[in-house]
């Protein structure tokens, strides 16, 4: 595997879930575990919030490691008014080519029906960039066939169910999946058995390879060159569905 896009990995604290990742492990990743380009976020949990300080380490990062490292935006939208939320987003996606929104249901409590998620999808819709949707963990937020209604309100906006429903709501991911040509599966913590399933139901691609965390790295990236299937479905679910989905210009 000669490319491969890590469409999902997190930097700094996280309060939430009791983790945190440095700056040392993202440089391993891309130099010792084969991960050629990642995109990265804060955690939902980050420390103070909104967390800006892990968006400018993020800019830090892509800019020195420019066409390797992408930042996305994820910042509570509960945390601010909507007017400064949306100043922020705007302001880290112009200014400093952040590729995506992250909507994390679980780690900031956000329930896809109310008028906060409403305008990080709107805000993503009008710069152009995907929206990334915690799915899974966290039902009944989580839930991925609640992503639906923005789906179809947002026909142009390119969606993608972050862990494609985390095992237990694989098959709700995969309906939604294959009912909106713009939701895409990443898939992050998926078996192995599912991660094939996918791309031989929905094509390699609506499929992107994610791996969430530095000890899942080398994990997600077996799993990947076990499962059958074609050298060109591969290439898709490991980097060229990425590329096309988050317009990435990445340095191989």
């Amino acid at each position: 595997m000669n490319t491969v896009v890590d469409v999902h990995f997190h930097l700094g604290p996280c309060r939430v879930f009791g983790l945190n990742v440095t700056e040392e492990q993202i440089i391993k990743n891309l130099t010792e575990n084969g991960i050629t380009a990642m995109i990265l976020q804060p955690f939902p949990g980050a420390y103070p919030q909104p967390p800006n300080n892990i968006h400018e380490r993020i800019a830090q990062l892509s800019k020195k490691y420019e066409g390797r490292i992408f930042g996305m935006v994820s910042i509570n939208p509960h945390v601010l008014d909507p007017d400064d939320w949306k100043r922020e987003a705007r302001r880290w996606i112009k200014d400093y080519g952040f590729v995506g929104i992250k909507v994390h249901t679980a780690g900031h409590a956000i329930h896809l029906g109310t008028k906060d998620a409403e305008m990080m999808f709107e805000v993503a819709n009008e710069l152009e960039v995907p929206v990334m949707v915690h799915t899974g963990l966290g039902i009944p937020f989580a839930a991925p066939t609640a992503v639906a209604p923005l789906a179809e309100k947002f026909p142009d906006l390119k969606i993608v169910l972050a862990h494609a429903g985390f095992i237990f709501h694989t098959g709700e991911a995969v309906f939604v999946a294959s009912k909106y040509k713009n939701v895409y599966l990443e898939t992050s913590w998926s078996m192995a058995e599912d991660i094939e399933m996918f791309i031989k139901t929905l094509g390699a691609d609506k499929v992107m390879f994610g791996t969430d965390l530095p000890l899942n790295t080398l994990i997600e990236l077996e799993k990947a060159k076990k499962i059958n299937v074609s050298n060109d479905e591969r290439e898709k679910f490991l980097y060229k569905t990425a590329e096309k989905v988050f317009k990435l210009r990445i340095r191989k």
